[in-house]
């Protein structure tokens, strides 16, 4: 019943809104049924005044055709002026009798227009057709004596009266019309506002009423909370509200806060008193035995413990520290609990509170002097400072413990830790305090010692003192002497950085006059014309050997450059070691055999096809020591050897290998030898054992040392064992050999294979005259290059051989030639010109649409790393250095040209 008459704070709003929309609603039908009869008014004068109008004037317009067709059909005797006369003929009456019907509630306007059609259809019959029929019979003095009368005329000045008095009869009353309706569209607005007016009244008369109904129980509900506040903190006073709505709720729900904070408050002074009960208990025993009696007597719990976590005996573990109302018997049992070990265990080491409910009986019991009993419920819960638990206490009573009491005892175990930390830590600071005094006792015999012992000392400081002062001197000399070695240290950086590129240039500048000697003398040694004889020959050939031993010296300065300044690149790949000693019989044979010195070769069993290394370098050591062994050996034998490293070699050469072994490649000769005292100079750069200005062996003395730096930059080393006299062995070891697994080194072989079995590239075909083949012949080609003497030796050598030369001096020159020329069919470009060097040209040249597929070789002496990239990238074809290779070049102008 009570809720079938509550009326909400929601449903007196809402009842107010309808009765503002009743009220709107009625305003609204009652102005509807006026603005309906004014919407028929208004399209009455919209629809009939105006179709009224336009009728007469469509009337008028039809006269004014047939009087304009009449006469322009007289006048010139063009039938295409009876068109509108016939058609506003056909027309007029039709238009006539729908204005007719309009005007009918109007008889006087009806009257006018039955005038007018007679004044029409006189005009017509007396003047229209009449003069046209005249017209058409060629009757011209009828004509002329019409028109000398013209009754016509009199017909239509009066048809254009009575038009004109029709026309401004209908103009009037529709102005009467509407003014009519605007008369009657201000009583309507009049109407509405008054309406209007009404809602707003009955609007703001209900929204009065149900604010004040809301207003004044929501005051009654200040009252009371002021009233409460100001009472002393009295929290058993309670708000009383009488209506049945929201208001009541908001009272309800404030008492029930009431309620909490009461509860709460009463807590927190049951919280306040026991930790205030706990303060200045200096042993954790006494301390341990007042909190699980106070706490068992708040909780109505007839049985608790409190277990402490602490190192007992050498034992670690919650060991039991008071008890409240044990029986000696069960509940005596376990005296020590590990973490994990049991409920007690468990809640320690999760660090939560555990409840266990519906015990069994004789899980634990209860006495006193009149009986037992077996509480049924147990809550344990754990005291932590910190987040680590220093405590767990257990509970048991006869009825379940409440959220309330397990909110409390959270509570008072957050106090509890941290006085139990406390008076542990004082406990243990007593007791270190109690330690120190007795080591300080000692320390006080020890301190009479050691006071002998400081006199004594004192002496020795005073001379450690001095020695100190000296030590320091020299400590600001040596760092004094570090900034001048590090200075030092810069100027041989940059020192290294100058003669890099001055070597760079020097090759350049070498590379060029070397390029024209080569390619001339090679020219001169072909004999193409026979023109020299047998001994020019020989100069020839003597000329051309001198230029390559020249270019060998000039690469071996340039790669000893390179490996001091660090910037040679190893790039390791998959080497087929069994073709080594062929590759190098191949290219030492003919020598030892002039020499009359034998050639052996060996490869020790097991050993893999492939390996992983850097095969250009591994070579070039090679041939370093082998052209090194037949320099110095005048007889007997030189022989190449390969072999898996012994595991004393390993570790006395190269401690640093982990999981590869070595392999070692020995060149052994029965040359000269070297001698012991000379052993540790081979390998400098410029140095041999031979190094008397009349030494009997010549060279540079650069093989060897370039053969140490590469071995290093391969993870190796080179070992020499010789005698004076005996010959000498120097031996390469490098790391490149897999302990614990071959399969890569398997794979290697396989790929390899594949590869050796793909059919070889096509070589040029030699003629019998031995030029290439004639793919080049009759072709043109333009050589840019600043050095005449390149120009020369490479026109003259290519010219024989059937091309067309042209020549440019440079970049701009080349363009500006090509331009001139477009039967080039290849570009010889050098890089280092004047004014626009060979990168810009060339990539002048790919920019132009035409010659996008031009093939452009470029010819460089520069020989630093990464040239040939900068070519491709700027454009080129093909990339060749200098010194030229005569047959090198012919070879590419032929695949170039044989492509393109």
């Amino acid at each position: 019943m009570a809720r079938a008459r509550r009326f909400s704070i929601r449903w007196k709003i809402m009842s107010g809104y309808l009765l503002i929309l009743i009220c709107l609603a009625a305003s609204i039908f009652a102005v509807n049924g006026r603005i309906v009869s004014l919407q028929k008014e208004i399209d009455f004068v919209t629809e009939h005044d105006i179709q009224v109008h336009d009728l007469t004037s469509e009337v008028e317009k039809q006269l004014l055709d047939m009087e304009t067709g009449q006469r322009g059909y007289v006048i010139t005797g063009d039938d295409r002026y009876l068109e509108p006369y016939e058609k506003a003929q056909a027309n007029w009456l039709a238009d006539y009798d729908t204005l007719h019907g309009l005007v009918a509630d109007n008889p006087s306007q009806q009257k006018r227009l039955e005038e007018l059609r007679s004044v029409i259809e006189k005009w017509i019959a007396e003047a229209g057709q009449p003069v046209i029929a005249w017209k058409k019979a060629g009757n011209t003095p009828q004509i002329q004596q019409y028109f000398q009368e013209d009754p016509g005329k009199k017909y239509m000045d009066r048809i254009r009266v009575m038009v004109d008095t029709f026309r401004s009869t209908e103009t009037k009353l529709t102005l009467d019309r509407v003014a009519n309706l605007d008369e009657r569209n201000k009583d309507m607005r009049n109407a509405l506002y008054l309406m209007m007016l009404g809602v707003a009244v009955v609007a703001v008369a209900t929204a009065i009423l149900i604010s004040r109904s809301i207003q004044g129980t929501i005051r009654k509900v200040i009252r009371a909370i002021d009233h409460l506040a100001s009472s002393d903190g009295d929290l058993s006073e309670r708000i009383e509200v009488k209506s049945r709505d929201e208001i009541r709720d908001l009272g309800d729900a404030t008492n029930r806060l009431l309620d909490n904070v009461q509860r709460e408050t009463g807590e927190k002074t049951q919280v306040a008193e026991l930790t205030t009960a706990l303060q200045g208990f200096t042993d954790t025993g006494a301390l341990s035995g007042m909190f699980v009696r106070k706490v068992a007597e708040l909780f109505n719990a007839p049985y608790g413990v409190v277990y402490m976590l602490q190192t007992v005996e050498g034992e670690y573990g919650l060991h039991r520290m008071a008890a409240y109302a044990s029986d000696g018997g069960n509940g005596e049992r376990t005296r020590m609990f590990k973490l994990g070990e049991g409920l007690v265990g468990q809640c320690a080491e999760e660090n939560r509170m555990l409840a266990v409910d519906h015990l069994p009986e004789n899980y634990v019991t209860v006495r006193s002097g009149l009986g037992e009993a077996a509480p049924r419920h147990i809550l344990i819960a754990p005291a932590s400072f910190k987040g680590s638990v220093t405590a767990v206490v257990e509970f048991a009573s006869f009825e379940p413990f409440t959220a309330s009491q397990r909110q409390v005892l959270r509570e008072l175990l957050t106090s509890f830790g941290i006085i139990l930390n406390s008076v542990g830590s004082r406990m243990e600071v007593e007791r270190l305090l109690q330690e120190s005094r007795v080591m300080a006792e000692e320390l006080q015999v020890q301190s009479e010692e050691l006071r002998t012992q400081t006199e004594e000392m004192q002496v020795t400081n005073e001379e450690l003192e001095a020695q100190y002062r000296v030590s320091e001197q020299k400590t600001l000399e040596l760092e004094q002497a570090s900034l001048e070695l590090q200075a030092k240290a810069e100027q041989v950086q940059l020192a290294s950085q100058y003669k890099s590129e001055f070597l760079a240039n020097m090759s350049h500048e070498l590379r060029t006059p070397l390029n024209s000697m080569l390619l001339l003398s090679q020219f001169l040694a072909e004999n193409q014309n026979n023109t020299l004889s047998e001994e020019e020959l020989q100069y020839a050939e003597l000329i051309h050997k001198a230029g390559n031993d020249l270019l060998a010296l000039i690469n071996d300065v340039l790669d000893l450059s390179k490996v001091e300044a660090g910037k040679l690149e190893v790039n390791y790949a998959p080497f087929n070691l069994t073709e080594l000693p062929d590759k190098m019989k191949h290219m030492f044979g003919k020598m030892l055999e002039d020499k009359d010195v034998a050639f052996k070769r060996s490869m020790e069993p097991g050993l893999p096809e492939i390996i992983q290394t850097d095969g250009q370098r591994l070579e070039q050591i090679v041939k370093n020591l082998l052209s090194n062994a037949v320099k110095f050996t005048h007889y007997g034998e030189i022989t190449l050897s390969l072999r898996r490293a012994k595991e004393e070699e390993e570790n006395r050469l190269l401690p640093d290998l982990d999981w590869t072994t070595a392999l070692a490649i020995s060149v052994r000769d029965t040359g000269i030898g070297i001698p012991k005292d000379k052993q540790e100079h081979v390998f400098e750069a410029f140095r041999q054992a031979d190094g008397a200005t009349s030494r009997q062996y010549g060279g540079t003395g650069l093989g060897l040392s370039i053969s140490r730096d590469l071995a290093g930059l391969l993870n190796g080393c080179i070992h020499l064992a010789s005698e004076e006299g005996a010959g000498s062995t120097f031996t390469l070891y490098i790391c490149c050999l897999d302990r614990a697994d071959t399969a890569s080194v398997e794979a290697a072989s396989a790929l390899e294979a594949e590869a050796s079995a793909l059919p070889a590239p096509a070589k040029p075909k030699r003629e019998a005259s031995g030029r290439t083949g004639t793919v080049i012949a009759g072709k043109t080609v333009l050589i840019a290059d600043d050095d005449p003497r390149n120009v020369t030796a490479l026109s003259v050598a290519l010219e024989s051989r059937g091309m067309r030369v042209l020549t440019a001096g440079d970049g701009i020159e080349c363009l500006a030639l090509m331009d001139h020329t477009p039967d080039i069919d290849v570009v010889l470009m050098d890089i280092m010109m004047p004014g626009m060097d060979g990168y810009e040209a060339m990539t002048r040249i790919r920019e132009r649409a035409e010659w996008a597929d031009l093939p452009l070789i470029a010819v460089t002496a520069k020989a630093m790393k990464n040239d040939r990239d900068k070519c491709i990238e700027a454009g080129a074809s093909d990339y060749i250095s200098k010194p030229v290779d005569l047959n090198q070049l012919i070879s590419l102008l032929n695949v170039w040209l044989n492509e393109n």
